[in-house]
């Protein structure tokens, strides 16, 4: 199986249960970097030990359905390098009016690998973790350089353009 062949499969089983998974994507993100908890206006007074505060909130449950969305969207475009990389530059790009910074991504890759390594225990071979972080590698350039732009557009031009 190639890379990206193991890179679909393993998607498919986290896709499997996409809700269940993005939720457990999105806690280890907020548990292991907390500051990003501020960048979702709807987390600031949930309760991440309560399930009821934290499965319920449903604009963090609109969020994650976007990002599994969206990674849905990457995972098709595996085999085109230069559609994947302008969807990741546009993805980058969008963070801008959230407050992300570019290091920002970084985090999200040891989250995914993380979240993976939970969400497919042992079907997370070597292999599927190599494959995944060749993949995030390419990703993050193009996120953080779609971010990095948007953010040097915006000081040029002033915040209103």
């Amino acid at each position: 199986t190639t890379q990206v062949g193991l890179i679909r499969d393993t998607w498919q089983v986290v896709l499997s249960n996409k809700r269940a998974n993005g939720f457990a994507i999105f806690r280890i993100l907020f548990t292991d970097y907390p500051f990003t908890r501020q960048l979702f206006r709807s987390m600031d007074k949930v309760d991440m030990d309560v399930p009821e505060q934290f499965e319920k909130n449903i604009a963090l449950r609109a969020h994650i359905t976007r990002f599994m969305h969206s990674f849905d969207t990457f995972m098709g475009a595996l085999d085109e390098p230069e559609d994947l990389q302008q969807l990741l530059y546009d993805t980058g790009k969008g963070h801008l009016r959230h407050n992300v910074k570019p290091e920002y991504f970084d985090a999200l890759g040891n989250v995914l690998m993380k979240g993976l390594k939970a969400v497919l225990r042992v079907d997370f071979t070597e292999q599927a973790a190599e494959a995944w972080t060749t993949a995030w590698g390419f990703f993050v350039v193009h996120l953080k350089q779609g971010l990095e732009d948007a953010i040097r557009h915006r000081a040029e031009t002033g915040p209103g353009e």
